[in-house]
């Protein structure tokens, strides 16, 4: 998603579809139809325009990273060495293949880029940033801020 794209105009019945999915991408179409009062075969039209346009990109399974063992969140800011496009890329290739990195944003400010990296323990972390990220040629510099506690999660864009 880090492409420039066309923001896509959506009505009042698509909002309603969008927050039934978000809340819950297990709908079935008929259950998702009787959600939003809509026939099911509008229902599915308007999905498939959605996903046509790239208003939907895809569905998911939200897992709990802490049942999972995934308890050091990890806010990782990172300063690249030049800002040529090859050094950018680089980067970003990097990030796309690590599996700990759950996020990669571009930013404005002090850093260049901004983390979130998902790790089972501190030492697991350590690794990753000591052997992977700061070994990487277009890494300059990390500095790393870990979450203490979460106090608002959500997947759901505010429609």
């Amino acid at each position: 998603m880090n492409e420039q794209t066309t923001e896509y105009r959506i009505g009042e019945s698509d909002r309603r579809i969008l927050a039934a999915l978000q809340a819950d991408a297990t709908l079935t179409l008929k259950q998702l139809a009787e959600a939003v009062a809509m026939s099911p075969s509008t229902v599915w039209r308007r999905v498939q325009d959605l996903e046509a346009a790239g208003v939907i990109v895809g569905r998911v399974t939200l897992l709990d990273p802490a049942r999972l063992g995934l308890q050091v969140c990890v806010f990782v800011h990172v300063d690249i060495r030049d800002h040529r496009a090859e050094t950018r890329d680089a980067f970003e290739r990097f990030v796309r293949g690590r599996p700990e990195v759950m996020e990669c944003f571009s930013i404005t400010g002090a850093h260049d880029y901004m983390l979130i990296v998902r790790t089972e323990t501190v030492a697991a972390f350590e690794d990753f940033l000591m052997h992977a990220l700061l070994s990487q040629p277009a890494v300059a510099a990390a500095s790393s801020n870990f979450t203490l506690r979460q106090q608002k999660y959500t997947t759901a864009l505010p429609l």
